[in-house]
């Protein structure tokens, strides 16, 4: 069992990104390094540098590759896609690694950060559902990443239970 233990999980991906150069468009934070081949890499050498730091869950790149935050950009043509490679940069981390590090699928907020989402539950739901199906087969787990509320938090376990992995929740508490 993946939380018969403790895990120290990897630090802040998009503050790390930020200060290796990366050069963030609108809100989409570090979503711009998956949309964008020519970050790839520095996606890779951040879950590296967690790696190195003694990080042994890394967590996929795609907090801000949420439907919503892709819609608000106009690049919501590239949302498979990014879930996707932030999958295959997490992967492909571990391999160059060498170290039996797990990785946990972000599944954050579907709305936005830190505020209770009061969308209909079938909006909410897909939300989590589109991006889970994508990470799936990169992760060991999922990891509600910072979510606000007992609605969120049902809606997405539901959504998870269905997907059959783990599932570690992050709460914001206020």
């Amino acid at each position: 069992n993946y939380f018969s233990k403790v895990r120290i999980l990897d630090g802040g991906m998009g503050q790390h990104l930020l200060t290796k150069g990366l050069k963030a468009k609108g809100s989409l934070w570090s979503a711009t390094a998956l949309i964008h081949e020519k970050y790839h890499q520095l996606v890779v050498d951040a879950h590296l540098d967690f790696i190195k730091s003694g990080a042994d869950v890394i967590v996929t790149n795609n907090f801000s590759a949420r439907k919503i935050r892709m819609v608000q950009n106009k690049v919501e043509e590239h949302f498979n896609y990014a879930n996707k490679k932030a999958g295959e940069l997490a992967l492909k981390a571990k391999e160059i690694s060498k170290k039996n590090v797990l990785i946990a699928g972000s599944l954050p907020a579907q709305n936005d950060t830190y505020v209770l989402d009061q969308r209909d539950k079938k909006v909410i739901e897909e939300g989590f559902y589109d991006q889970a199906k994508l990470i799936k087969p990169f992760v060991d787990f999922f990891y509600l990443d910072v979510l606000c509320g007992s609605k969120e938090c049902e809606i997405a376990l539901n959504v998870t239970e269905k997907l059959n992995l783990p599932v570690l929740v992050g709460l914001h508490v206020k």
